[in-house]
């Protein structure tokens, strides 16, 4: 590999990986994933996310169950850039 594409590979993962992990994301189900992947890496690759009941409460958002941690109820809201984790719990 020549110099030059190695460094274009590198700035575009650079600038990829930067997206993924500071800036919204375009799926709710996605957002909730990023979300658990430092708490529980493993349940965030493999894990089950079910959609739930609520939505579009006006404070927190959409509702998303993830049975298998212990904050199971996380809330995800859109705006124009995408989906964002807004909060999380126990329960509704």
């Amino acid at each position: 590999m020549s110099r030059i594409t190695k460094r274009t590979v590198l700035v575009t993962v650079s600038v990829l990986l930067i997206y993924i992990l500071f800036f919204p994301l375009p799926t709710p189900e996605l957002s909730v994933r990023r979300d658990m992947l430092i708490t529980s890496p493993f349940i965030a690759l493999t894990g089950e996310v079910i959609e739930g009941k609520i939505k579009n409460d006006p404070k927190y958002g959409d509702l998303y169950n993830v049975p298998q941690i212990e904050l199971s109820s996380i809330y995800v809201k859109k705006n124009f850039l995408g989906w964002y984790v807004t909060s999380r719990g126990t329960a509704p």
